[in-house]
């Protein structure tokens, strides 16, 4: 019986740590379209996306979508957290990121710390206030 157990548990460990781990993206968010608009919180190479200010000034809120700018744009962006902006761009989705762990957009590695099943690739951006 203890033998059963312990294979059952690490059968479960290893279901979990090689599923895909990613949710749909949050209400509204539309991965078709080319632009990108909310509130957002820049976190090294990647930033992240809220639709509402409330989820953003939430440190444990994942009701997010992960992207990045190009190298040069996205280390520039570190002042950009906490404004509203507008990315131009286009989703990727993340199972199309290969084996790899992340992906890499023009030299930014993102690692999709929203956990959603799509990540913005931005060309520009774009403060709306």
């Amino acid at each position: 019986m203890r033998t059963v157990l312990i294979l059952a548990g690490t059968l479960a460990l290893g279901a979990c740590a090689s599923g895909p781990n990613t949710a749909p993206p949050p209400t509204g968010f539309d991965a078709s379209a080319s632009a990108f608009t909310g509130w957002v919180r820049v976190t090294g190479e990647e930033f992240q996306l809220f639709s509402g200010q409330r989820d953003l000034s939430n440190p444990v809120s994942r009701a997010c979508v992960s992207g990045a700018l190009p190298r040069n744009l996205q280390r520039a962006s570190g002042d950009l957290s906490g404004s509203q902006v507008r990315f131009s761009g286009r989703t990727l989705a993340w199972a199309d990121r290969g084996q790899a762990q992340t992906h890499d957009w023009q030299g930014s590695t993102i690692t999709n710390g929203c956990r959603k099943d799509v990540v913005i690739l931005a060309d520009r951006v774009e403060v709306l206030r």
